[in-house]
């Protein structure tokens, strides 16, 4: 619109379609008035700056005519423009700070030369003139007593100026602008070329998602900063956060695609939002308690997991690790000889295990597994080769063909084991107290049942034999993988290195949203005053202090930590350890045409055949890499190495008879002592819950009380389990 035109505000709002204008009906008539003469004087300022027709010259000029006008009106003489004055009445009634005019003008100054931002530190300076300082001067307009609502105003312009970017990459991109942080793009793999031509691929989709994350991160906070006592002025600011909101699930659903993918709202799309936040406001819906700064004591799956939950929740979030390397007990490394990605021991996860492939969609990663089409596990026993394996049928005929095909069985074992099924169906679950093999015995469960089917399946989950381990916990594993769907009962493989999975991602989310990952921060004292955790202080020095504190280290690990006299300390103490063993080698030719399978009535449990995992298609140079575990392993965890790989060469050759014709050309042992908890009874009764005797510290990781096995899903749920306390806590 040209400067000289001199539209009233009234026009230039009514003109102008936009968001902000549209939440303007709800407000009182003189505010109604006073936010259409502040909307008019943005307007006219971003269109100077935008303007295809004016020289630069010219849009200075112009633009310090504005600060002009508006210094007239701070020393209470008349601006010279008509809007000018209006905005000078606006100034004086309700008392507006100086400087956010002038961030503002600073803010639309910057498009007048800089196309591009290097840093979101450049990027979150020029978000604050063009939006959070307009927040400012809105609130000041609409009323408001707490000074919380300074950074209500501030967050929620963010979370609008970032979805604005996101939305217009594409207009932008054709005007020869990236609004999007120049060092992200690259640190993603891509190019300012990639951005300006549009080129969609899967490390653009990667990118886009976490500017997506980002912008969610401060609706978040801004929700959390809105204060009851000033909600009821704050009607319209509300009205526009449902709208912007409603571009970012509009962009979501699009696989984030914002290229050739509408972004923006239509008509309808728009008044549906408009009266949502209307119902919603009128409802007075409760809102969260403010964010938090939060301290997170390890970077396995748990921890990883929480932070991901608190970042995307609005908090800002430290993770402290001790080593270098994320994912807990459940990492990788890069093998010194052969210098391939190793797990430290295989790991699987299951369709059944919901919040972990849940997390992993969040952070757009779930195509790092291996997805079967069905159920389908090998074993190779002295009578050959079986498997348990069940065509795509749904629920329940799935597991009913698939031990119908289980050679291992007899006919007597197969309606044993429906029977077994049908009793879990139907609730007659076994005690707490229970031992596993104790209760498949009472349940008329065959000697050939249980070693065919339920001990690898105990050992596979609980890392502990059917002799010593909980039935409550086992019966849980039954109706969790077979008694679901039949996409609960897959066998899912990570194609990468444990470590690749998805912690990558979380670090990225934590950066996006003001957090991060310290590594190599070993955590020697936790301080503790009263029912609070004061501080947190690490072997280097450093002393860390948060709001809470989420501990998702080990239970040995955080008994030598905690006051000796707290009841949490004494049940770290009493949980035993299990272990297990991981053997990594590397043969001078391939054994195993499959990913996996299980061997029966052996001490070595099961072979997976990590080029088939990892789609490895040159093995020339290293060999051929097979990782074999045996759970459970009190019998092994103190032989020496050359006995184990002995024990498991020997077992090699007695069921896969490629492998006697073989050479070892490397080898690992990866000996874990205390991989999982022992999953017995007396254990089970002490794992401890999320909440601790410390109102302000939690517990996250697969040995709590998750009611599940100490399995990645476990980890998985407890860190977000613990992420949702911390999030619904008022102090």
């Amino acid at each position: 619109m040209s400067s000289n035109a001199n539209p009233t505000s009234a026009e230039i709002t009514a003109s102008s379609g936009s968001n902000l204008a549209l939440a303007f009906f709800c407000l009182p008539p003189d505010k109604r008035r006073s936010m259409s003469i502040f909307y008019a004087f943005c307007r006219v300022i971003d269109d100077i700056a935008d303007s295809d027709t004016l020289p630069l010259e010219e849009k200075r000029a112009q633009l310090q005519a504005w600060r002009e006008d508006i210094d007239r009106a701070y020393r209470n003489e008349t601006p010279l423009s008509p809007l000018g004055i209006e905005l000078g009445e606006v100034i004086h009634k309700h008392n507006v700070t100086h400087s956010f005019l002038e961030d503002i003008l600073v803010g639309v100054e910057t498009d007048l030369t800089k196309t591009r931002q290097q840093t979101f530190a450049e990027l979150e300076r020029y978000c604050y003139g063009v939006a959070s300082a307009v927040g400012l001067v809105s609130i000041e307009i609409f009323g408001y007593t707490e000074p919380q609502t300074r950074d209500y105003a501030i967050a929620l312009g963010m979370a609008f100026q970032l979805t604005n970017i996101l939305r217009d990459v594409k207009k932008d991109a054709s005007l020869d602008r990236i609004y999007l942080p120049l060092d992200e793009i690259e640190a993603w793999g891509l190019t300012q070329s990639d951005v300006i031509e549009g080129r969609w691929s899967p490390k653009m989709e990667q990118f886009l998602r976490f500017q997506h994350h980002r912008a969610r991160h401060y609706f978040a906070k801004s929700w959390r900063l809105l204060h009851p006592n000033d909600r009821p002025n704050l009607i319209a600011a509300e009205i526009m956060r449902e709208v912007y909101s409603g571009i970012l699930d509009k962009i979501e659903r699009n696989g984030f695609n914002v290229f050739t993918e509408e972004t923006r709202l239509n008509k309808l799309e728009k008044a549906w939002k408009i009266y949502t936040a209307t119902r919603r406001e009128k409802n007075i819906l409760p809102t969260p308690p403010p964010p938090k700064k939060v301290l997170v004591l390890g970077a396995g799956y748990a921890g990883l997991a929480a932070a991901t939950e608190l970042a995307l929740n609005g908090h800002t979030v430290t993770v402290l690790e001790s080593r270098s390397i994320l994912g807990g007990r459940a990492h990788s490394f890069s093998d010194p000889k052969t210098g391939q990605e190793t797990d430290n021991a295989q790991h699987i996860l299951m369709g059944c295990y919901h919040e972990s492939l849940e997390l992993l969609r969040t952070l757009g990663v779930h195509d790092r597994l291996l997805f079967p089409t069905a159920l389908d596990v090998p074993y190779l026993s002295e009578n050959g080769h079986s498997a348990l394996k069940a065509p795509g049928l749904p629920a329940p005929w799935h597991l009913l063909v698939a031990l119908l095909g289980f050679k291992e069985l007899t006919w007597v074992d197969r309606w044993q084991a429906f029977t077994l099924c049908n009793r879990l169906r139907f609730g007659q679950r076994p005690a707490s107290a229970d031992i596993a093999e104790l209760w498949l015995k009472s349940s008329n469960q065959s000697p050939n049942l249980i070693r065919a089917v339920w001990e690898p399946l105990c050992l596979a989950a609980l890392n502990e034999p059917l002799s010593t381990a909980s039935a409550s916990l086992f019966a849980t594993v039954i109706e969790r993988s077979l008694l679901g769907s039949a996409d609960d009962s897959k066998i899912l493989l990570s194609r990468v290195g444990l470590s690749e999975l998805f912690a990558p991602e979380v670090e990225q989310l934590l950066n996006l949203c003001g957090g991060r990952i310290v590594r190599n921060a070993v955590v020697s004292k936790l301080q503790f005053q009263g029912d609070l955790i004061s501080r947190v202080e690490t072997q280097d020095g450093t002393v860390y202090e948060a709001d809470h504190v989420i501990s998702a280290l080990p239970w040995a690990a955080l008994r030598t930590l905690l006051p000796q006299n707290s009841a949490l300390a004494g049940c770290c103490k009493e949980i035993e350890d299990s272990p297990i063993i991981g053997i990594q080698i590397w043969l001078d030719s391939p054994i195993l045409d499959r990913p996996f399978v299980g061997l029966l009535d052996s001490p070595l449990h099961w072979v997976f055949s990590s080029d088939h995992i990892h789609e490895i298609k040159e093995n020339a140079h290293s060999g051929y890499r097979y990782a074999l575990v045996i759970s459970g392993a009190r019998e092994w965890i103190d032989k020496p190495a050359d006995e184990i790989e002995a024990m498991a060469m020997r077992e090699l050759h007695r069921f896969l008879p490629l492998s006697r014709e073989t050479t070892v050309l490397h080898r690992l042992i990866y000996k874990s002592r205390s991989a999982t908890f022992a999953t017995t009874p007396e254990t089970e009764k002490l794992r401890p819950n999320a909440t601790t005797e410390w109102d302000n510290f939690w517990l996250a990781g697969d040995w709590i009380n998750t009611g599940l096995p100490a399995t990645i899903e476990s980890a998985i749920q407890s860190g977000r389990t613990a992420a949702r306390f911390v999030d619904s806590h008022e102090a």
